[in-house]
């Protein structure tokens, strides 16, 4: 009796990581399509065209030579988007979102999230930029919004304590920026340096770092 009450119990369980797995693919499957799709047929970033469609758009980044191309947008906290797509569906890969705090792009810190995953998608290629070789040939973005095209020069990057508090999207004065960006060039993990008196608005692009929910890789990059 508690032989078969076992293999029942076996049986019942492979099936529920059957199903598990089986969802998790469909979900992925589906992520993929909706961003493989979110342009036109000719590629052509439009925001102006991607807002009336998707009412949370607020720009599109575009790394050149590397995976992310996505739109951006944001929601009412940071919360909404993180297991959200564009149009508002639950899925696991999420959106690339700007921090809820954030006027447009305008602060003196303009913070984007979004998720990285072992194929390469989403925010994956930031984890890439502490290469050398890397870095060295992906110095520079595309922020596209509807009145706009934002050219932003990657500084440094450094490590975040996720658990601590949230980033800074705004400073007292200036004296507070500055020691923002000398903490964050004590701590760089990029191979690059930079003056900090040479930098007023700054972009800064987090992604989790080494797998964890507790620390941020931030890629930190002034518009130029």
């Amino acid at each position: 009796m508690l032989k078969k009450i076992g293999i029942i119990l076996c049986f019942v369980i492979c099936l529920f990581c059957i199903g598990m797995f089986t969802l998790e693919f469909l979900d992925k499957k589906e992520g993929e399509s909706f961003y493989e799709n979110v342009l036109p047929s000719n590629n052509k970033i439009d925001v102006d065209e991607l807002q009336k469609e998707y009412e949370g758009i607020k720009g599109y980044i575009e790394i050149p030579d590397t995976n992310i191309s996505y739109p951006i947008v944001q929601g009412d906290d940071n919360s909404y988007y993180l297991r959200r797509l564009p149009s508002g569906e639950k899925n696991r890969r999420g959106s690339i979102y700007l921090d809820y705090r954030n006027n447009g792009f305008d602060d003196e810190n303009t913070i984007i999230y979004g998720h990285n995953f072992n194929d390469g998608t989403m925010f994956s290629d930031l984890l890439n930029y502490e290469s050398a070789d890397f870095y060295e040939n992906h110095k520079e973005y595309i922020i596209y919004t509807e009145n706009d095209e934002i050219e932003v020069e990657i500084l440094a990057g450094y490590i975040a304590d996720a658990t601590v508090s949230e980033l800074p999207t705004t400073f007292k004065d200036r004296a507070e920026f500055d020691s923002y960006l000398e903490m964050a060039l004590d701590n760089n993990v990029l191979d690059s340096d930079f003056k900090v008196e040479d930098v007023e608005k700054i972009i800064s692009l987090c992604t989790c770092s080494d797998g964890s929910e507790e620390s941020r890789l931030v890629i930190i990059g002034k518009i130029k």
